[in-house]
């Protein structure tokens, strides 16, 4: 309830009808109005600071021109400008009332995560100049004017209008010729705008800036805009389908500085016209369906610094023209069909810091002289087919961080200077014909995060000193590389994944390996190593694959193995390892692969636990071995024979009594072939009709009109080789239908829908969620035995694979903050805003998907339950649900002893996501038994003096920790998630505008423009 006192002194303004126009009163009653819609009584009576506090209804002029955010006239007190930026508005809404303030000029109500639709009215106010909407969750049309008096124009003195970032649907808004005066921006980006670009958005003469990216726009992009003679920046595209191609006529564009129409589906060539935009700075057609040539006219874009062509089906060479261009700093032509040489002057270019041209047809040798420049950042020549040296002066001005030259025929060595160059972060060099030793400094690197060498002809060993405090990855497989594995191994305390496999290794795998605490995977198969399997190795806690299979080694499994909670791979075989199986292993329940085979064990195979998921391959081989999967077997050692005999009733006897019956059962099966073979066409018509009878038809469902496909092209991708997931509510593939559709297929585990109308209702539920951070359920395919959910397919992955993966290292903070944002947004949207509203239960960073552009969607509802409303929403999906709600390591504390999920279990799982995103570690491993990352950020902050320094003890150290503030936010959020006490937490409204904050913000524009010379790392990956 809200306090009485605070109800009495609304009462008599709220009652009172508005007062006469034009006057300081009405605008006083306004105030009051939008005080009670933006800051409900609930609302401010929760919140024990809550905002517009000082707006007090009661107040007389010019009392009001001092409330918060509140500019007046001061000749008049009429009220000129609001700004409530970053306010908690997220329970409140626009009332109609603003349309009240009719001298208003400027107002603005950014960032503030408020819902509810635009007022109608808003259009018809005469004074208003600068609208900003932004960063809010603002929904519906844009008022078209429909609420406007005949008389009243619409929106006549605007100048600046931005609803950038809200949910936004609709046609765009009718702006035209009666504001080719005064309209000079215009951003309507990142909502669900729908339909064409007007083409009266050609007669705004005035306008300098245009963004209607990140819409759902179609139809034909209208030359028409040729006509805006004063654009100086123009962005159309992401997630726009549009018709055709980019107009000839934007030739005309003579003041345009910035063109960005990326991932918008356009086709036909790139016109040579625009090569007329003496101006332009920065050209991104990426992502789309361009063909034809580069027109050589690109030459005389003389003012570009940034030229990306990439992914499209561009053919032909690169233009010799474009050595015009001395003012380039990145030239991203990758994904392409682009063929001949790299020319000559690619390395004269003065200020190139970015050269992407991977997957290509190119041919021939890097220029020589590349990187004698001296600004030399980032180089990915991958999946050609060049030759030759690599060039010794690639790091010549001490600022490459990225050598990516993989999949080609480069031969000869590395060259030593690599070695020297500090500021490399990653090295892939692997699948070429690269000789002679590697460079010692390339192991001894202090930024380097990866270093990858494998498939080449490299020779030599390992240096005596290996350093690096921030490498994860060191691939070195399929080599020659020789010697002992030294100890300096265990000096790179990041080190997650050690690849030495097929090379000439000898000695012993050093002890001191058990020092890599973060070590996950382990393959040093395939050399010539001797010795024992090192006690130390059962250290490495983090350990989720070991493979020292193929070489010569000794002695028995270490008991100690079983400690290894998380390992899922173990492949010893082919070694000379002799005693038992350690019993234990049998308890090892994330064990799923396992091969001992071919060496000396002896005794019995466990017949327990773990070990009855592992066939008879995985053992043979081991003379002393028997019992489990070798009974019966010409494997089947003869170790247990003595023990298990018994006269006539042991396992002898009973094999020959299995035998008899064996031979009874084959003769039987023999007479039922024989009968069904004589049956002929009809019985085998019978037994088609039967198993129709069984499975049923497949029936598809959908939530989208027209979809493209059938529930027979959905079916034909249920393949082994299209899988690319696996989990406890199913398999998920990959497909891509005859019609090029692509989608990601989930086959649940469990029985059909057959006349489970409660699970066809909550499937519909889902289907109908559109929010542009989760992942569309775009319908579901089922027969009496299986269901499959059908979703849009996101081709980046998973954020969990990234981060955790070779990427995570370029996955900036800007970029880490902003998946933060749009994560938050989904399940703020799921919280809040759905109908029902829905707690997602298994919240992590594996179910939060990335498309194409990078932007994050939250997925996977296998878990999902409804909050009120619809009585059978848990029950009715009971089949496709975890006896167990969440992952271990995001599960809240609560849970333990409640066995209860609500709101704030999503809460404090996302906060485990944000600690993952913080410090680069996953939630549970490589901290200590019993201890997740919680705890550990808990542990290791404890004593810290400050924020600052707490979030910098524990920042991701592959990454620079810089912008603090930026950090210092994340953590602070992730930190109020995860409170023991679910009270303590925030919800979901409340975390999108804490992450919405302008010093999360700010930190990461200024994150964002420390690197604008190269493209964000998150479209420039080649992984």
């Amino acid at each position: 309830m809200p306090p009485p006192r605070l109800l009495l002194a609304l009462l008599p303004i709220l009652l009172l009808p508005a007062p006469s126009p034009a006057s300081p009163d009405r605008d006083i009653y306004a105030l009051a109005k939008i005080k009670a819609a933006l800051v409900p009584a609930t609302a401010a009576a929760a919140s024990p600071s809550p905002p517009l506090a000082d707006w007090d209804p009661a107040a007389a002029s010019p009392a009001h021109c001092a409330f918060a955010g509140v500019t007046c006239d001061a000749a008049t007190s009429r009220v000129v400008a609001i700004n409530l930026t970053s306010l908690p508005l997220h329970a409140g809404t626009l009332p109609p009332e603003l349309a009240l303030l009719d001298a208003l000029t400027n107002l603005t109500i950014a960032a503030c995560s408020l819902p509810g639709r635009i007022p109608a009215g808003l259009p018809s106010l005469p004074a208003l100049r600068h609208l900003n909407l932004s960063n809010n969750n603002l929904s519906g049309p844009f008022p078209a004017g429909d609420g406007v008096a005949p008389s009243s124009p619409y929106f006549p003195s605007l100048q600046l209008l931005d609803c950038y970032n809200n949910n936004l649907s609709g046609p765009l808004p009718p702006f035209g010729a009666a504001h080719a005066a005064a309209l000079r921006y215009l951003h309507l980006g990142g909502n669900y705008f729908s339909g064409p670009i007007p083409v009266a958005y050609g007669d705004v003469a005035s306008l300098e800036y245009l963004g209607l990216n990140g819409n759902a726009l179609s139809g034909r992009i209208p030359p028409e805009l040729a006509q805006l003679a004063q654009l100086r920046s123009l962005y159309v595209g992401y997630f726009n389908q549009y018709d055709g191609g980019v107009p000839p006529e934007f030739g005309g564009l003579r003041s345009l500085v910035l063109l960005d129409m990326s991932s918008c589906n356009l086709t036909g060539p790139i016109p040579p016209e625009l090569g007329k935009l003496k101006n332009l700075d920065t050209l991104f057609l990426l992502w789309n369906r361009l063909s034809g040539e580069i027109p050589t006219e690109l030459g005389e874009l003389q003012s570009l610094q940034s030229l990306d062509l990439s992914v499209n089906d561009l053919a032909g060479e690169i233009p010799a023209s474009l050595a015009k261009l001395t003012h380039l700093r990145l030239l991203n032509l990758f994904r392409n069909h682009l063929r001949g040489g790299i020319p000559a002057f690619v390395a004269e270019l003065p200020d190139l810091e970015v050269l992407q041209l991977w997957e290509n047809n190119l041919t021939g040798s890097l220029p020589p002289g590349l990187g004698r420049n001296g600004r030399l950042r980032n180089l990915d020549v991958t999946t050609n087919h060049l030759t030759g040296t690599v060039p010794p002066e690639l790091c010549a001005g001490g600022r490459l961080e990225t050598l990516v030259l993989m999949d080609n025929a480069f031969f000869g060595p590395i060259p030593e200077s690599l070695g020297a160059c500090k500021t490399l972060v990653r090295v892939r060099l692997s699948k070429n014909f690269l000789s002679g030793a590697v460079p010692a400094g390339l192991f001894d690197l202090p930024q380097a995060n990866m270093l990858e060498l494998t498939d080449n002809l490299l020779t030599g060993g390992l240096p005596d000193v290996i350093g690096g405090g921030k490498i994860g990855m060191l691939l070195l497989g399929n080599n020659g590389i020789g010697g002992r594995i030294p100890a300096a191994i265990g000096n790179l305390p990041a080190l997650q994944t050690l690849s030495l496999e097929s090379n000439n290794f000898s000695g012993e795998l050093p002890p001191e390996i058990g020092r890599l605490r973060n070590l996950s995977r382990l393959n040093v198969s395939g050399n010539h190593l001797t010795g024992a399997i090192p006690q130390e190795l059962t250290r490495c806690a983090s350990l989720a694959a070991v493979d020292v299979s193929r070489n010569r080694l000794t002695g028995a499994i270490p008991e100690s193995i079983t400690s290894l909670k998380i390992l899922c791979t173990l492949n010893v075989s082919r070694n000379a390892l002799s005693g038992e199986l350690p019993t234990e292993m049998s308890n090892m329940t994330s064990l799923t692969t396992l091969d001992v085979s071919y060496n000396a064990l002896t005794g019995a195979v466990p017949m327990q636990g773990q070990f009855l998921v592992f066939n008879e391959s995985s053992f043979v081989g081991n003379p002393g071995l028997c019992g489990g999967p070798l009974t019966g077997s010409s494997n089947d050692g003869a170790a247990c024979s003595d023990n298990n005999h018994d006269g006539g009733g042991g396992v002898l006897s009973l094999r020959r009594w299995d035998s008899k019956k064996m031979l009874v059962c084959l003769a039987g099966v023999f007479v039922a072939l024989v009968a069904a073979f004589l049956g002929g066409r009809k019985g085998c018509e019978a037994w088609r009709e039967a198993a129709r009878r069984r499975s049923g038809a497949w029936k598809m469902t959908v939530f989208q009109q027209r979809p493209g496909f059938s529930a027979d092209d959905v079916v034909e991708c249920l393949q082994e080789d299209n899988i690319i997931g696996k989990g406890g509510a199913g398999i998920v593939y990959h497909g891509v239908t005859r019609g090029g559709a692509e989608l990601a297929i989930k086959r649940l585990v469990g029985r059909g829908v057959g006349g489970d109308r409660g699970f066809s209702a909550e499937v519909g539920t889902l289907g109908r969620i559109r929010h542009r951070n989760i992942v569309r359920l775009l319908g579901f395919v089922s027969n009496r035995e299986t269901n499959l959910l059908l979703y849009e397919y996101m081709p980046n992955g998973s954020l969990g694979e990234m981060l955790h993966g070779g990427k995570g290292g370029h996955l900036g903070w800007d970029a880490r903050a902003r998946v933060a944002l749009e994560a938050a947004r989904g399940l703020c949207y799921l919280h809040h805003d759905c109908a029902p509203r829905i707690i997602h239960r298994d919240v992590k960073s594996n179910n939060i998907l990335l498309d194409s552009a990078f932007e994050a969607h939250v997925a996977d509802f296998g878990l999902a339950k409804f909050l009120g409303g619809g009585g059978g929403g848990a029950a009715g999906a009971s089949e496709c649900m975890s006896a167990i709600a969440g992952s271990y390591g995001y599960i809240a504390p609560e849970y333990a002893y409640t066995l209860r999920v609500d709101e704030k279990s999503d809460v404090y799982s996302f906060g485990v996501v944000l600690l993952e995103l913080i410090t680069g570690r996953r939630p549970v491993g490589g901290f200590g038994d019993g201890v997740d990352i919680v705890h550990w950020v808990r542990k290791a902050t404890a004593e810290l003096p400050d924020t600052a320094a707490a979030v910098l003890a524990v920042a991701d150290r592959r990454l620079s920790p810089e912008p603090v503030p930026l950090l210092v936010g994340l953590y602070d959020v992730a930190t109020a998630c995860v409170e023991e006490a679910s009270t303590d937490r925030p919800n979901m409204r409340e975390v999108v505008h804490m992450l919405s904050q302008p010093a999360l913000a700010a930190a990461a524009a200024a994150a964002t423009a420390d690197n604008a010379a190269r493209p964000d790392d998150d479209l420039i990956l080649s992984f």
